[in-house]
């Protein structure tokens, strides 16, 4: 059985870490420039904080404020190098030595046990159904930080974290980066042009090079997306975590909502309402409508998303991974 889970920086922000893009936009600002280009566009991040919660979103409807290729680059240039030396120092400061490996394990292994119980049960028999062998595990994460390999104290590669439940081994066989690390292929950008606001851009074959996710793995020529496209045709069951699920990763929705097609279940992870215990029959409003926003950034037809509707499951408010550290949660200073 081959089980892939993408993890989103939502995995890092569960382990304490200041790794959202308000957090980086504080340090952002600190940083001097002596460039009107840099200190216009942190002006303007400044002023519309909101609108910056997505990076690569607001980016892409930035570029209507930039003329050529030249200030492009310029702009990405310094965001990537920034965001790479926050990064750098957030991961510096936060102590990996803490991790319990067997509850990290068991997470991976099994993401059902944070279902409801309804929906565990059916996972549960969804496994059982397949065939009775070694449960293969692969990780792609969005994240540029090595968090979970960190976590892994680097051994991570085809090594065994759990049994079965009929005794065979679960086996993880790797971590991939399908954005790049913080000092290596280091993407930044949106899904496709429709997200990029400056025409022009549009026919410029080194700004779409530059700002189309897809397109800046394709020219960099080192098939990590391909690989990853494969274990998501090869999934059985695929589990989503710590991700907003945005529009600027639809590639990956919509390959993911393709291979529902497939007798493969997804399970998905998010944050929700507090909703009172004597309330909970509205949890289900909650669920359907993560289910309808997970669709909507696929490319199935209507009467597919009908189909595949009830082999997806979700997870709320869930406490997968908050525990993973032997102490309380601890913020990294930086």
């Amino acid at each position: 059985m081959n089980v892939l889970i993408f993890i989103g920086n939502g995995f890092d922000i569960n382990l304490g870490m200041k790794t959202r893009y308000s957090d980086f936009y504080k340090y952002y600002k600190s940083v001097k420039s002596q460039s009107n280009l840099i200190n216009n566009l942190k002006e303007e991040i400044s002023s519309n904080l909101s609108t910056w919660s997505d990076l690569e979103l607001a980016l892409g409807q930035y570029t209507k404020n930039i003329k050529n290729i030249d200030e492009l680059d310029e702009i990405l240039f310094d965001i990537e190098e920034r965001l790479a030396e926050y990064l750098r120092q957030v991961e510096d400061n936060f102590d990996y030595t803490r991790s319990d490996s067997e509850k990290l394990s068991n997470y991976l292994a099994f993401p059902e046990k944070c279902l409801m119980k309804a929906d565990e049960n059916s996972i549960l028999s969804f496994r059982n159904s397949r065939s009775k062998d070694h449960w293969y595990l692969n990780v792609i994460t969005f994240n540029y930080t090595r968090t979970l390999e960190k976590l892994f104290k680097d051994k991570y590669l085809n090594i065994k974290i759990g049994n079965t439940y009929v005794g065979d081994s679960v086996i993880l066989r790797d971590i991939i980066h399908v954005h790049g690390f913080i000092d290596e292929r280091m993407i930044i950008g949106v899904n496709d042009l429709s997200q990029v606001s400056n025409k022009d851009f549009h026919k410029n074959q080194d700004a779409i090079n530059s700002l189309i996710k897809e397109q800046r793995n394709k020219v960099q020529k080192h098939l990590v997306d391909q690989r990853c496209s494969d274990l998501i045709s090869a999934a059985d069951l695929i589990c989503i975590f710590g991700s907003s699920i945005g529009d600027t990763d639809k590639l990956w929705w919509s390959k993911v909502g393709m291979q529902l097609k497939k007798d493969t279940r997804l399970i998905i992870f998010d944050l929700g309402d507090e909703i009172h215990p004597r309330r909970g029959h509205l949890i289900e409003r909650f669920v359907q409508k993560k289910k309808d926003q997970f669709l909507s950034k696929t490319s199935l037809k209507e009467e597919e998303k009908t189909l595949v509707k009830d082999k997806i499951f979700v997870g709320i408010n869930s406490k997968m991974f908050s525990d993973v550290l032997i102490e309380s949660t601890v913020e990294a200073s930086v």
